[in-house]
Formats: structure tokens, C-alpha cells, sequence
């Protein structure tokens, strides 16, 4: 199945962006649902955190034997994702505090990511929000032939098994998000 040629119009796109934040705008208003994060987000925040630092230090620190390291790189790995999909990613959004500079702050904690605030920026805010899951606009579509993302994508035969060993594989993501 090929993937059908998408195109969007330049005529009204103001009044397209003006009518979809009245919507999303309203749904939160309608629910009585604030726009920033509250409790539950800084509770989690501190959690991933944790996860993410505490071991960190322990290995750093302590004589451990090698099955303990290694329980403790995967917890950090857990609580570095649980940074970058969530804090980071919600302070670059400007949704995680009214405050603009605790929005920053919380946003640059990419750089304890190996990233950087301003290439995520435009790749994540432009780049794939401009074109969320539309095939050949999103970069985030785009994950090589090991996992398709997309019903357009070419599909291979292992695709079949992806949700098995995409939870590993998209992992190495993220090396390749660092080095590229």
C-alpha cells in the first residue's frame, strides 16, 4: 500500500491554529484542568529523578558486585528515559510550571541527557509538531527499517515481532537522537 500524497493549505492556516487552540483551550476549561503540571507531575518528576541520579552515585561510590551495577544502570536507565520523556520534555513545552524560568530550568535538564535544549527544540516543537504522524514530514516517524511507527512505512516480515523487541531497540534510539 503506498502512502497517499498529503498537502495542506497555505489559504487559512492562521484561522486553522486560531480554531484549534479556542478547542484545547476550552477542553481545559470545560474540565477544570490546569494547563501546567500540579503534585502528581513534581511528585514524578522527583521519582525519575531519583532513579536516574541515586544509582548513579552508588556505583560511583560503593564497591558493588557486578549483578548489583548492573540492577542499578538499569534503574538509571529507567529514571534517565522517565527525564526526557517527561520532565524535560514538559518544561520545553513551557507546560510544566506557570513560571517561565522553572519551565527552562526543567527543560535544560536535557543537557544531563547528552542533549541539547535547541536542537530538541526544533526537532520536537517544529519539526514533529508541525506535522505530528504524518509520513515523510515527522521525523519521528522515521526509526529505519527495524521498527515501523507507521502504517505507511514499508512493513518486512519481522515487523511481525516488533512488539516483542522494540522495548529494547527503542532504547538505542536515543544513541542515535545523541550522536546524530
Amino acid at each position: 500500500m503506498e502512502a497517499p500524497t498529503i498537502k495542506f493549505s497555505r489559504k487559512d492556516s492562521a484561522k486553522f491554529f486560531k480554531t484549534l487552540n479556542k478547542r484545547v483551550n476550552d477542553y481545559f476549561k470545560e474540565n477544570n484542568i490546569k494547563k501546567t503540571g500540579n503534585w502528581k507531575l513534581y511528585l514524578k518528576s522527583a521519582v525519575m529523578f531519583t532513579m536516574f541520579l541515586a544509582p548513579y552515585f552508588l556505583i560511583l561510590t560503593l564497591n558493588l558486585p557486578n549483578w548489583a551495577n548492573l540492577l542499578l544502570t538499569i534503574t538509571m536507565g529507567v529514571g534517565m528515559a522517565g527525564v526526557g520523556m517527561n520532565v524535560m520534555h514538559d518544561g520545553n513545552h513551557g507546560s510544566y510550571s506557570t513560571k517561565k524560568w522553572v519551565n527552562k530550568l526543567m527543560g535544560s535538564s536535557i543537557y544531563i541527557l547528552a542533549g541539547n535544549v535547541y536542537n530538541w527544540q526544533v526537532q520536537h516543537n517544529v519539526l514533529h509538531h508541525t506535522y505530528t504522524n504524518i509520513p515523510e514530514h515527522d521525523e519521528d516517524l522515521e526509526a529505519g527499517r527495524i521498527l515501523r511507527f507507521s502504517k505507511h512505512a514499508k512493513w518486512h516480515r519481522f515487523h511481525k515481532f516488533q512488539h516483542y523487541y522494540s522495548i529494547f531497540l527503542y532504547g538505542l534510539l536515543t544513541f542515535n537522537w545523541a550522536i546524530t
